[in-house]
């Protein structure tokens, strides 16, 4: 197996705050009061009701596309709790989503074994669903560089397990399903993997536990992972 293809969020990154849609200032910018509305049933009743708007399917073509949704998701979120925002405040939202990177933190095996994979010629991409400043985080931090290619949802107009996720990802890659092997931590992505001719395993770190194991391979880390690839 030459080709290995992996997701971002929960193989790659995980949300620091807990909740991938939280931007990383969000308690600072609303201040003290409005902050305790965080996670209580009203807020998770009102994102469910704008979730919309973060609609990851939705074909962006920058992270100028990206901020503004954001603000309108944010303005929408305001109407449901009774916050006030100030306009300031809802650009600062956006913008610090967007731009405020401390968001994602890199699980410590990732760096070293991206490296080890690419001196070894192993072919790697990213196929995640997810908006245009995933892509800024990746290069920020060194971590495209690495990669052969990356699609991300919002490139394609589609999440996975959408057949034109895969295809978009093989088409980068120049590659043969049958070359693959796809990494995520949703068994429901890696059923469609496979249904588009992949190899695939679940990623079950400890401490990031996917909501549904599937029926095939599974590993904990990039170092069982490694294994998995070499055999």
């Amino acid at each position: 197996m030459k080709k290995l293809i992996l997701d971002c969020g929960g193989v790659l990154v995980y949300p620091r705050l807990g909740d991938w849609t939280l931007p990383f200032g969000m308690a600072k910018i609303l201040g003290p009061e409005r902050a305790r509305d965080l996670h209580t049933a009203k807020y998770l009743l009102a994102h469910r009701r704008c979730a919309q708007w973060l609609d990851e399917s939705r074909p962006m073509k920058d992270v100028e596309d990206e901020r503004r949704v954001r603000r309108e998701y944010i303005r929408a979120m305001d109407a449901q709790m009774n916050w006030g925002l100030t306009e300031d405040e809802i650009e600062r939202l956006g913008d610090d989503f967007t731009d405020n990177m401390d968001r994602y933190g890199f699980f410590d095996d990732v760096k070293p074994w991206l490296q080890r994979w690419k001196a070894r010629g192993v072919a790697l991409g990213v196929l995640s669903d997810a908006m245009p400043s995933i892509l800024v985080l990746l290069e920020r931090y060194g971590i495209l560089e690495d990669f052969d290619a990356a699609v991300i949802s919002t490139q394609v107009g589609a999440i996975k397990p959408d057949p034109r996720m895969y295809a978009a990802i093989l088409e980068a890659m120049r590659a043969e399903p049958g070359d693959c092997l796809f990494v995520d931590d949703k068994a429901e992505n890696l059923e469609g993997a496979v249904a588009a001719g992949m190899k695939a395993a679940q990623m079950a770190r400890s401490d990031a536990l996917p909501a549904q194991m599937w029926d095939g391979p599974a590993v904990r880390d990039f170092q069982a992972l490694d294994r998995l690839l070499e055999a």
